[in-house]
C-alpha cells in the first residue's frame, strides 16, 4: 500500500504490517521495529492449566490476505473469534487501521487486558547516536481508555514524526514484550492491551486508530481533529498539601454530555462550548493519588495526580529516614558509616559487593549529597553527625586522599574502573565545603580531578556532575588559581562535547537520555560560570534533541518524565525490564533544563523542570521511604508492571537536585 504521504509494507504470509515510512524521508526510517510485525495478536494463551482442564486459546492464524495500493484486508481466526483487519487510507491522506473482532463460538468471549492485545512495535531502539537520530524513535504511549494514542518522535530533531490516535473502541493500558531486546538496548516490543469487553456469538466489536505525520509541534492539533480524542493539560500534576489541582480538556467537537469525577465525588467544572474546553479545580483532603476521570458521551478517560508533603517535610522525613535505617554503624564492619540499599517489605538493609549497583558506593553518593545540601540551609545535630561519619566511611573505603582515586566498591579495589563516581564525589566534597568551610576538601578536588582527567575524563559524559557547584566553592574561598586550573580542565571537557555535538559516544549503554544530559548541563554551567555566550547555540543542539525523550501524557508519572527502561533491573529488588515512570535519573531532565534556562532565558524549560522533579517526588513515602523507580507498563517481559519497586535505591538523587536548582 502507497499514498503521497504513507508507504504500506506486509508479510504476506502472516498478513502484518513489516514496514511503514515515510515517502519524503531522505532517510527511509522503517517505523516498525526490524524482526518484528506490525498488527500481531496475542490472544491470551491460558498458561498452566493443561489442554484436558480447559478451552485452549490459540494464537490468530492467517485464513485470508489481500491488498491493493489504496487498502488491505486479513482475515485471523483461532476457532474462538474471528478478526478481520481492514487497512485504508482516508480522504485527508492518514493511515487507518481497524480490527473487527467476532465472536464464531457458542460460550461468550470475554476481552481483557490479559487475553487480547495488539502488537505496534516502534523502532524504539538504540543502536548509536548518529543512526538513533535518523531512525529510531522516542515512543510516548498513553493509554486511558477511550482517550489513548502514541506521540512517536524520531530521537533527532526532525519534522517528521508519527502519531496513532484511537478512534474507535477503548484501551486498557499497554505492554513490552521480551523481543529481541539487544542485550537491553531496546525497549521491546510494544503490545496495546484492550479494554474489558463480553461477545455473545456473532456480536462483533470494533478497535480502530488512525495514523497520521506530524511535524512534532502540531501532533496534538491534529489529534484533535479524530472523533473522541481529549487534550488533558495541568498545571502540575504533582501537587503539595494545601495546593490545588488545576486541569484542562479540550473536548472532541460537539461534546454534549460530561461528567467529571474522582472516586465517588462528582467534581465542579465550568465548559466553554465554543472552544471545546473544561475547566476543573480539586483540592485534595489528604496525601495519595488521585485518578480523575471524564465521561463524555459514553465514552471515557482520565488523568492522574498526586498530592505530597510540603517539600521541606518531605525532605526532612526522608533524611530520618535514612540515618535511622540505611546507616550501616556496626564498629566492627567496613561497612560502618555506608549508606545503604534498602528493602522496604523485608524491613532490612542490602549489601552485595558482587553486584555493584547494589554495593555500597557508586550512585549511594547520592544520601550524602542531599544531606550535605541540606545542611547548607539547616542546623542539625543528627544529620551533621551522621554525614561525617559517611565521609569517614568515604575516606576509609573508596576514595584515596593521596592520589585521589575514586574506587568502585569498599577496599579500594582497583578491579574496575568507573567515570561516573569521582563526580559524584568531587560535587560531595564541594558541597562538604560549604558545609565546614574546611578547605582540605578543595584540596581533595583538585586532586580527584586531576586522577580523573588523567584517566580519561575528558572524554567522559558523566552524569549528575556540578561543576558549577565545584568552581562556587573554590570562589567562596577566593582560590582563583584552582579556578583556573579547574577551568581548564572543564574547558577541555565541554569543547570535546561541542566537538562531539550529537555524535553522542557510547557509554554503559549505546545511547540514552543521561547521555544527553550531561551536555546540555555541562556546556551550560560553563557558559554561566565563565561567559560563553557564544557556546549557547552548542547547547541548544543538545536540549533539542534531549527534550523528545519527554512525553506530556495526563499523568503524574509520566509528564515532563524520560523514557527510560533498563533501571529497574539493574538497581532494583525486582530485577524487572520495562520502561520506568519516573526512574531517579529523569531528574537529570529537570536539571538540564533548569541549566539551559538560566543561560537562554527561555521559561518553557523552567516550567517543563517543575513539573519534572515534582513527578519524581512519587518515588518517596509520607514515612520516609524511597523507591528506586516506578515499573509503568501493565506487563514487561511477561510479568506484571504498575508498581514501585520495593528497594530504596539512588532516588535520593532527585532530592538533592531539586535542593540544588530551588525550584521549591
Amino acid at each position: 500500500m502507497k499514498n503521497n504521504q504513507f508507504n504500506i509494507k506486509f508479510d504476506s504470509e502472516s498478513g502484518n504490517i513489516i514496514s511503514i515510512s515515510n515517502v519524503k524521508d531522505k532517510y527511509n526510517m522503517n517505523w516498525c521495529a526490524p524482526d518484528l510485525q506490525w498488527g500481531k495478536m496475542y490472544c491470551g494463551n491460558l498458561a498452566n492449566i493443561s489442554d484436558g482442564l480447559a478451552r485452549r486459546i490459540h494464537n490468530m492464524e492467517l485464513t485470508s490476505f489481500t491488498e491493493n495500493d489504496n487498502e488491505a484486508i486479513s482475515v485471523f481466526t483461532n476457532g474462538r473469534i474471528e478478526v478481520t483487519v481492514k487497512r485504508f487510507f482516508k480522504d485527508n491522506g492518514n493511515f487507518a487501521e481497524r480490527y473487527i473482532i467476532k465472536n464464531i463460538d457458542y460460550a461468550d468471549f470475554f476481552i481483557s487486558p490479559e487475553r487480547f492485545d495488539i502488537s505496534v512495535p516502534f523502532n524504539d531502539r538504540y543502536t548509536f547516536a548518529d543512526d538513533c537520530m535518523t531512525n529510531r524513535c522516542n515512543t510516548h504511549i498513553w493509554c486511558a481508555y477511550n482517550n489513548s494514542y502514541i506521540n512517536a518522535l524520531k530521537m533527532g530533531v526532525s519534522d517528521i514524526n508519527l502519531g496513532l490516535v484511537l478512534t474507535k473502541g477503548s484501551l486498557h493500558s499497554y505492554t513490552q514484550n521480551q523481543k529481541d531486546i539487544d542485550n537491553g538496548h531496546s525497549r521491546g516490543e510494544f503490545v496495546l492491551n484492550l479494554d474489558n469487553k463480553e461477545l455473545v456469538k456473532n456480536e462483533e466489536y470494533v478497535i480502530e486508530w488512525e495514523l497520521f505525520w506530524h511535524n512534532g509541534e502540531d501532533f496534538y492539533d491534529k489529534a484533535l481533529k479524530t472523533e473522541q480524542f481529549v487534550k488533558i493539560d495541568a498545571e502540575q500534576y504533582t501537587v503539595f498539601n494545601g495546593e490545588e489541582i488545576h486541569f484542562t480538556a479540550t473536548m472532541p467537537e460537539n461534546t454534549k454530555n460530561i461528567q467529571v469525577k474522582c472516586g465517588d465525588d462528582n467534581l465542579v467544572f465550568s465548559y466553554d462550548e465554543e472552544s471545546q474546553k473544561l475547566d476543573c479545580i480539586y483540592k485534595p483532603e489528604k496525601n495519595g493519588e488521585y485518578r480523575i476521570f471524564i465521561n463524555y458521551d459514553g465514552k471515557k478517560t482520565y488523568a492522574d495526580f498526586l498530592c505530597v508533603d510540603k517539600f521541606d517535610e518531605l525532605v526532612k522525613k526522608r533524611i530520618d529516614f535514612i540515618i535511622d535505617k540505611q546507616q550501616y554503624k556496626r564498629s566492627d564492619s567496613p561497612l560502618c558509616g555506608a549508606f545503604l540499599i534498602y528493602d522496604n517489605k523485608e524491613e532490612h538493609v542490602v549489601f552485595d559487593d558482587t553486584f555493584f549497583d547494589h554495593n555500597a558506593c557508586r550512585e549511594r553518593t547520592g544520601m550524602g549529597l542531599l544531606m550535605a545540601r541540606y545542611l547548607r540551609t539547616h542546623e542539625d545535630e543528627k544529620v551533621r553527625n551522621s554525614l561525617d561519619l559517611y565521609i569517614e566511611f568515604i575516606k576509609r573505603e573508596f576514595y584515596d586522599e593521596n592520589t585521589g582515586e575514586v574506587f568502585n566498591t569498599i577496599g579500594k579495589d582497583r578491579n574496575q574502573i568507573r567515570l561516573y563516581n569521582a563526580p559524584w564525589v568531587m560535587t560531595l566534597f564541594a558541597e562538604m565545603y560549604f558545609v565546614t568551610k574546611d578547605e582540605t576538601y578543595l584540596d581533595n578536588i583538585l586532586k580527584m580531578s586531576e586522577n580523573y582527567y588523567a584517566g580519561g575524563g575528558y572524554k567522559f559524559y558523566p552524569n549528575g556532575f556540578s561543576i558549577k557547584t565545584i568552581i562556587e566553592a573554590f570562589r567562596c574561598a577566593k582560590r582563583f588559581d584552582d579556578v583556573e586550573t579547574l577551568r581548564q580542565h572543564f574547558e577541555a571537557h565541554v569543547n570535546n562535547m561541542i566537538n562531539n555535538g550529537i555524535s553522542y559516544p557510547k557509554h554503559e549503554v549505546n545511547y540514552e537520555q543521561t547521555i544527553v544530559t550531561p551536555a546540555v548541563s555541562m556546556i551550560s554551567e560553563y557558559i554561566s560560570l565563565f561567559d560563553k555566550d557564544e557556546y549557547i547555540i552548542e547547547a541548544k543542539k543538545h536540549i533539542d534533541v534531549l527534550k523528545r525523550f519527554n512525553g506530556h501524557q495526563p499523568s503524574f508519572h509520566m509528564n515532563e518524565i524520560p523514557i527510560r527502561y533498563w533501571d529497574d533491573f539493574w538497581f532494583g529488588k525486582s530485577r524487572q525490564f520495562g520502561d520506568v515512570f519516573p526512574h531517579y535519573w529523569s531528574c537529570l531532565t529537570g536539571r538540564a533544563f533548569i541549566d539551559y534556562h538560566e543561560i537562554s532565558g527561555a521559561l518553557e524549560f523552567k516550567e517543563a523542570a517543575e513539573k519534572c522533579i515534582r513527578n519524581c517526588l512519587c518515588l518517596f513515602t509520607e514515612d520516609g521511604r524511597g523507591s528506586c523507580a516506578y515499573v509503568y507498563p501493565y506487563k514487561t517481559w511477561g510479568k506484571r508492571g504498575q508498581f514501585y519497586d520495593e528497594w530504596a535505591n539512588d532516588q535520593d538523587f532527585a532530592l538533592y537536585f531539586a535542593l540544588q536548582i530551588n525550584l521549591f
